[in-house]
């Protein structure tokens, strides 16, 4: 028996290699748990196989784990795909278990966190609710991570749920302690203001948004964004070759302006593609996944063409930075609200974005 096994993440076109791709994330998760080892493959690498001893390249974002008797038992019962690896393993990193905060106060509305913890408990992340009094009582201190989910608006919720005290210790997180997670207005809440009537924002990372708290002025819809850095983790089982782009669902995040090189760009708003408007409704179904449907119908401010061409078109949706040595991701769409067709809910390839950051702020 071989030391190793891969099971391979490879994109196919619109899905995965994996029919079941958040049941393999969830099976990779309990055996981090379960202090297994598992090792993330971090580029394009040809390894040797029982399925293709003549050499074969697995995509990036495939896992090794050590092989054995029982952990292939479980592979093939719950139809994964996998593979022995004959011969040596590289360019891999391990992945290991860290501590995940999900923050739930008032700076968060439940159209958003509800379908966030959809993709976690789905894909097997442990992780503890926090809420406003805890930041401010300092109990981020036992978290490696912290997850901020969108909200109801750019940032004046979550100074009024954590006052000062609290922004100090998110701010000393953020600094020397962990890595911060941040969707919509979770986005919103690292950038730098350009204004100073504007004490919402932490003004932690040089990057802003030119209309600072007008969230408003685009609204919502499907929009496709374009992957800058396809090589970069977050987008690992969701690109192939030089040009990618995701359809996603948006809903009034930010226009990221990048105002320092250290913050770097891995994907931009490219495109316009349906909102609720009477002229943009989506034509084709979208299945079970409520969140896009209720982006189309259950929300007065609707993204158009106009408004995308205007505000959108062209800035950063997605960007990363260092402070110290800490990361922050930062994602104005919102991946965990799943894809806009093509797949039911729970096989929405686009949580891999959500997946992929946690490991990614986990090495």
């Amino acid at each position: 028996m071989s030391e190793f096994l891969i099971i391979p993440m490879n994109r196919l076109g619109v899905v995965g290699v994996q029919k079941n791709v958040m049941g393999v994330i969830k099976f990779i998760n309990e055996a981090i748990t379960r202090n297994k080892r598992v090792l993330w493959l971090m580029i394009d690498t040809q390894l040797y196989t029982t399925e293709f001893p003549e050499g074969h390249v697995y995509s990036k974002g495939s896992f090794i784990l050590e092989n054995g008797v029982e952990i292939k038992e479980q592979l093939e019962n719950q139809n994964f795909t996998f593979s022995e690896i004959k011969g040596d393993i590289k360019n891999c990193k391990e992945l290991s278990h860290k501590k995940i905060a999900l923050y739930l106060g008032k700076g968060t509305a439940e159209f958003c966190w509800k379908p966030l913890i959809e993709v976690l408990d789905l894909a097997g992340f442990p992780y503890s609710p926090l809420y406003d009094s805890d930041i401010r009582e300092g109990r981020l201190e036992h978290f490696d991570i912290l997850i901020v989910p969108g909200g109801p608006d750019a940032g004046e919720s979550y100074y009024f749920g954590m006052g000062k005290l609290g922004y100090d210790n998110l701010k000393d997180f953020i600094i020397n302690r962990g890595n911060y997670f941040g969707i919509c207005a979770g986005a919103y809440l690292p950038l730098t203001s350009l204004y100073s009537e504007n004490r919402y924002w932490l003004n932690l990372i040089e990057a802003t948004d030119d209309h600072d708290l007008d969230y408003w002025r685009t609204g919502t819809g499907f929009v496709r964004i374009s992957i800058t850095n396809p090589l970069h983790p977050f987008a690992f089982g969701l690109t192939s070759g030089g040009v990618n782009t995701l359809d996603c669902v948006y809903w009034e995040g930010p226009a990221i302006k990048v105002l320092k090189d250290n913050v770097k760009i891995l994907a931009k708003f490219n495109e316009f593609i349906a909102s609720g408007t009477t002229h943009d409704r989506p034509t084709w179904d979208l299945l079970d996944n409520y969140p896009a449907i209720d982006s189309i119908n259950s929300w007065y401010n609707l993204l158009t063409k106009e408004r995308f061409d205007k505000y959108l078109k062209g800035s950063a949706a997605i960007v990363e930075t260092k402070i110290n040595s800490n990361k922050v991701l930062l994602y104005s769409h919102h991946a965990e609200f799943g894809n806009i067709g093509i797949a039911r809910r729970k096989d929405s390839m686009i949580f891999l974005l959500i997946t992929n950051a946690l490991f990614y702020l986990s090495i």
